[in-house]
């Protein structure tokens, strides 16, 4: 009876043992799943990735704290901007902001928000630099971080 014992412990051990390594290689499995992707892409970064420059313009004035101009003004101004140095494209968002200034005073702020892929550095600061001039801003938020881009054009 004892041998008995013991062969049954040593049967069902193993049998623990190969559900334990057949879980294991199916969890190793599900995290490699592949996606297969369609022929016609065209992508615009490589693995290391793309540089993309966010940049937050503001549109009350620096003197006044006011919006002084229009907002289909203010959106020409950074429209003509743009296309002059990123003439590859960029995308111009709608947002509100708010800050509070050296008073401790609280501004809320129509802000337009431009995305630039694959722009360098010194390209961006050059339009900051104009639209802090045009709009008479004391400066521009510039986020930038690496990310993976991928132009798809369908199957």
């Amino acid at each position: 009876m004892k041998n008995k014992i013991s062969i049954a412990a040593i049967v069902v051990s193993l049998v623990s043992l190969c559900c334990s390594v057949i879980c294991l290689i199916m969890a190793a499995n599900t995290n490699k799943v592949s996606t297969p992707t369609a022929e016609p892409t065209v992508s615009a970064s490589d693995d290391d990735g793309t540089v993309q420059y966010v940049m937050y313009v503001g549109t009350n004035d620096k003197d006044t704290y006011k919006r002084e101009i229009s907002t289909e003004e203010a959106k020409e101004i950074v429209d003509s901007v743009c296309l002059k140095y990123f003439a590859d494209g960029y995308t111009m968002q709608e947002a509100t902001g708010a800050w509070t200034d050296e008073k401790n005073n609280i501004t809320h702020e129509y802000t337009l928000v431009c995305y630039f892929d694959g722009a360098d550095k010194e390209t961006v600061h050059k339009a900051a630099d104009e639209l802090i001039e045009r709009l008479n801003q004391n400066s521009i938020l510039i986020e930038s971080d690496t990310i993976d881009i991928d132009y798809y054009t369908g199957k």
